[in-house]
């Protein structure tokens, strides 16, 4: 008989191996204290403001259009000269990236002090380029809860994956944009050509909101909640480093680049987009009305165990909206649990009309996730929640949804809001299912106004158009004595009306794929 070495064992033995190998951080970095800068410190921005808002009061502008959306990021990081405080999950090096980081590093070539704290999850071939950002005197780099083994090897990260899984299964989806605290931008949106209409192949249909006022202090409260929490590691403790000489040759290239790109179709269309011009001189209004910002406290990502008040969406409830008329739901990733299904099944005993917009099985750029939204279809729709279901390339019929922006060829809905009783607006980070609700961090604005509520519900309108979106409904039948329940997709393409009994636009193959997936025990981590 003989021994033969098991292959897991092998795989193992190989990675320990490699890991005992790979650079590590240095946990013992110091970590310079800071806070946000006073909101009654003067600045440019806030004397402008001060003819356009009421003191105390906050203003809101909505940011439906990618260009608009990135162009307006560029100006405040322009128009900033005192602080810029930049939060995100993603922060991708293609373009719109690197004219991001040449926005920042001009701000703090002028003296602005630029704070960037960045979820870990995607750095892994970013770690030189996050240093030289860093070896700027002006710029300070924190990582959130990162990876203390680094390195690029699959084999490696995969290991640490496993051993750490439920630390490093807890992410950082807060998005946060602050200039001089006193204009913040958060949303859906992370930083990558995708989010703001830059990419020719694929286009995400997403949601932003810029925020004056009051509430921006509230804005960088949370920022400095997450900046100082022990899960935020400066840059510094990264195994790499980046000399002053390449400092310098980084700034100049990235310069350049910006240059080339703002001399673009793409570039005169931001130009054209910017919203912030218009808002400080008063040609475009703010929408003036009261907000409140619930987001999840950092320790989520460490405390498994926080009470649930203090939770994003404990916090939510204790703001006592109920909706007595409609509810509006617009989340690309739609998991609604049975505590979801509790609350729809009460809102639909009350009256209430339910509406949820979510990805086509074709659209979604999470296909699991979609696998825990089709075992609630049904019960979604016996409780008689009208259900749409955006469609990955939709007719150019004109309205404000922008589908397909600058040339896209394919689109995939990831806006994250709801609208209760057409007064009350979330906008932010949170999707409707149970990572957002459980593991990841997230950040939000419940706004009080029927005009930004008609604006997000025109909007989400404009989506559900059958030119746009599937709608799926129950079909009840009665075979050979027994009832069936099965799904039946209708939309409109060309102007004439078609129905499909299987996921649209689906392969075989996918749609088994699908059903495997239905069945995993995995709901919890979607």
């Amino acid at each position: 008989m003989s021994l033969r070495p098991d292959p897991l064992v092998c795989i193992g033995l190989a990675a320990l191996l490699l890991a005992g190998c790979a650079p590590t951080l240095n946990l013992d970095v110091r970590r310079p204290p800071s806070q946000a800068l006073s909101s009654q410190a003067d600045s440019p921005l806030k004397a402008r403001l001060a003819a356009r808002i009421p003191p105390g009061e906050s203003g809101f502008h909505l940011l439906q259009d990618g260009p608009a959306a990135l162009a307006a990021r560029l100006a405040l990081a322009q128009r900033a000269t005192r602080t810029l405080d930049v939060q995100y999950y993603l922060f991708h090096n293609d373009t719109t990236g690197k004219m991001l980081a040449a926005a920042l590093l001009t701000a703090a070539d002028r003296g602005v002090r630029v704070r960037l704290l960045i979820d870990d999850i995607d750095t892994a071939d970013k770690e030189l380029g996050l240093a030289t950002l860093n070896a700027h005197p002006n710029i300070q780099v924190r990582l959130f809860n990162p990876s203390h083994t680094r390195s690029t090897n699959l084999l490696v990260r995969g290991w640490e994956a496993l051993r750490e899984s439920v630390r490093l299964n807890r992410r950082m989806h807060n998005k946060l944009f602050i200039a001089d605290n006193q204009i913040g931008i958060t949303g859906g949106r992370n930083i990558g050509d995708e989010y703001f209409g830059a990419n020719n192949q694929f286009a995400f249909v997403d949601l932003d909101v810029l925020a004056a006022g009051a509430i921006v202090d509230r804005m960088s409260q949370s920022f400095d909640q997450y900046w100082r929490s022990d899960a935020a590691v400066p840059a510094s403790a990264l195994p790499v480093s980046a000399s002053d000489r390449r400092l310098q040759r980084t700034v100049r290239r990235l310069y350049l680049f910006r240059a080339r790109q703002l001399d673009s179709d793409y570039g005169h269309a931001l130009t054209r987009s910017d919203p912030i011009p218009g808002l400080l001189e008063g040609s475009i209004p703010w929408h003036i009305a009261h907000a409140d910002l619930i987001v999840d406290p950092p320790e989520k990502i460490l405390n498994h165990n926080k009470s649930p008040s203090r939770l994003l969406l404990g916090q939510l409830a204790g703001l006592w909206v109920e909706p007595t008329r409609h509810v509006l739901i617009v989340s690309p990733y739609f998991v609604p649990g049975a505590a979801g299904m509790a609350y729809f099944n009460y809102w639909r005993s009350q009256g209430v009309q339910v509406d949820v917009l979510t990805n086509a099985y074709a659209a979604s750029d999470v296909p699991i996730v979609h696998a825990g939204y089709a075992n609630y279809r049904i019960p979604l729709l016996e409780a008689g929640v009208n259900l749409y279901e955006l469609k990955p390339v939709a007719e150019p019929i004109g309205g404000r949804l922008r589908d397909l922006p600058h040339g896209s060829s394919r689109a995939s809905l990831h806006a994250k809001t709801f609208v209760l009783d057409d007064t009350h607006v979330f906008i932010g980070s949170f999707n409707f299912d149970p990572r957002s609700t459980l593991l990841n961090t997230e950040i939000g604005l419940v706004i009080d106004s029927p005009e930004i509520a008609r604006e997000v519900t025109d909007m989400a309108k404009d989506a559900m158009r059958p030119e746009r979106s599937f709608r799926p409904r129950l079909i009840i039948e009665t075979i050979d004595g027994k009832i069936v329940r099965h799904l039946q997709w209708s939309d409109v393409h060309q102007g004439s009306p078609r129905t499909f009994d299987r996921e649209p636009y689906t392969t075989p193959i996918q749609r088994g794929l699908l059903r495997v997936l239905q069945a995993l025990p995995i709901e919890e981590y979607l």
